[in-house]
């Protein structure tokens, strides 16, 4: 497994193609819980690749992708928010990737890079749908913290994990335990 910060316009068309998917079964299991596509794609989905380019090409963010020989596989990214915290973006796995360490790969090398960039704490919110995320979260030290504001009133009330983490000044390689096997 590759994972890798990226910058160039191919790695971004890639990540695109993949937030699309994602987008796509997001609002799927969305649609369970009345949330509306229309606001949700274009609230979390709507950028275009120079949007991301634009975004994550910025100091204080960055957007991985880990690639399994070759295939992109998934990817996390970060940015900082309007009060300075680190955020966790986005995370997403492809189906055929999960349960080879590829999540456990984005989430140390994303935390590592936002320490190094001087951040003290990053966040994240998340859904309850989403157990296996809400797992690898609490996995990394994130603690249910309350809400904190989101750009759009209809989804936020969607958002029912939001989670905290100090980040410390050791790598989060060294910080986990080992991944149990069998």
């Amino acid at each position: 497994m590759e994972i890798n910060a990226i910058s160039s316009r191919h790695d971004f068309e890639e990540a695109h193609a993949l937030i699309n998917a994602m987008g796509q079964w997001d609002a799927e299991q969305s649609r369970r819980f009345g949330v509306p596509d229309v606001e949700l794609i274009e609230f979390n989905y709507g950028h275009t690749v120079e949007t991301l380019m634009e975004k994550f090409s910025q100091r204080g963010a960055a957007f991985f992708l880990a690639r399994v020989d070759k295939d992109v596989a998934g990817w996390v990214s970060y940015s900082q928010s309007d009060d300075s915290v680190a955020e966790l973006q986005k995370m997403y796995v492809r189906a055929e990737a999960r349960g080879k360490g590829v999540a456990k790969g984005l989430m140390t090398a994303c935390l590592d890079r936002m320490r190094g960039d001087g951040n003290a704490s990053v966040r994240l919110e998340t859904v309850t749908f989403m157990t296996d995320a809400i797992a690898l979260y609490e996995a990394f030290g994130f603690t249910r913290r309350p809400p904190f504001p989101s750009g759009s009133p209809k989804l936020a009330a969607h958002h029912d994990f939001h989670g905290e983490e100090d980040l410390g000044t050791e790598s989060w390689a060294n910080r986990l335990p080992a991944r149990r096997t069998g």
